[in-house]
């Protein structure tokens, strides 16, 4: 009886030993597992275009969460979007002079305030905020001179906006509206890409100006005088904001074209070509 129950005693620790070797190897196949496919992902990451080394982790949080291609991914984690709006931000490099990046994720601080400025005359003008920069207000003249010619009438509705400014602004579009709502397309201060004095408003500020002449010759030639779409149709998810076919922003012929030539928006450029550039 004595040797039976030994015998029992042993089978079961044995059985116990067999249970905890199976679990434990099943646990370390299915981390082997987890870890080969995160290094797969990795390998893959590193051959896609715009990779940012110091991105990867971002790259593979945001990938697990999202079913997106891998060159999306980057794209987005570039752009930021897999930040908290106006919680993860940065302040806006002002170096980067007609391609400076203002949005929910970079800002500019209270006291920014560009030196160059220039006051658009009343030709070119029909709104209370009438300064651009001195390289943007030449532009824009010589784009509205060109319209002219062709019989369309293009003037400024609103430019440089100062920090104070926008916090009356965007505080009177909260009362009014709430502020879910009015941060669809109302920017918070030192927010706004008005405050750059690159950025304007044309003609009127009403989704109705996307069916006039005036829009249509701008979608035809904007670019060729540095101006770019900000917030176009279908990139509400990567600008932040809803669509607005009144709202321009001056970043020079050169990038404007490319901008255009390739569909991006502004933050699309930045990810790819100053931000991938400064870390590569």
């Amino acid at each position: 009886m004595k040797k039976i129950f030994i015998c029992l005693i042993v089978l079961i620790l044995l059985g116990s030993i067999g249970i905890y070797w199976f679990t434990n190897q099943n646990k370390e196949t299915k981390v082997k597992k987890v870890s080969n496919n995160i290094d797969s992902i990795s390998l893959k990451l590193e051959q896609e275009k715009y990779y940012i080394k110091e991105n990867l982790n971002r790259y593979l949080a945001y990938h697990k969460s999202h079913d997106f291609t891998l060159s999306k991914v980057i794209a987005d984690v570039n752009s930021n979007l897999d930040k908290v709006k106006y919680e993860d931000v940065y302040q806006t490099n002002t170096k980067e002079n007609q391609v400076m990046l203002v949005n929910k994720y970079y800002y500019l601080t209270e006291n920014y305030k560009p030196d160059d400025l220039v006051v658009l005359t009343a030709k070119y003008n029909s709104g209370v905020n009438s300064s651009l920069r001195k390289e943007a207000a030449e532009a824009f003249m010589k784009m509205s001179d060109a319209a002219t010619l062709d019989n369309i009438i293009i003037k400024n509705a609103s430019a440089y906006r100062s920090y104070e400014y926008q916090v009356n602004l965007y505080d009177r579009y909260v009362a009014r509206d709430g502020k879910e709502a009015a941060d669809t397309y109302s920017a918070r201060a030192g927010f706004s890409e008005h405050q750059t004095g690159l950025a304007l408003d044309i003609n009127e500020i009403d989704n109705n100006f996307e069916n006039t002449d005036a829009f249509k010759w701008l979608q035809n030639n904007a670019y060729k005088y540095g101006f770019i779409l900000r917030f176009p149709k279908d990139k509400e998810d990567i600008t932040g904001y809803q669509y607005e076919p009144w709202h321009y922003r001056y970043v020079g012929p050169k990038v404007a074209k490319q901008i255009t030539d390739e569909n991006l928006t502004l933050e699309e450029y930045h990810a790819f070509y100053v931000q991938y550039k400064n870390n590569s």
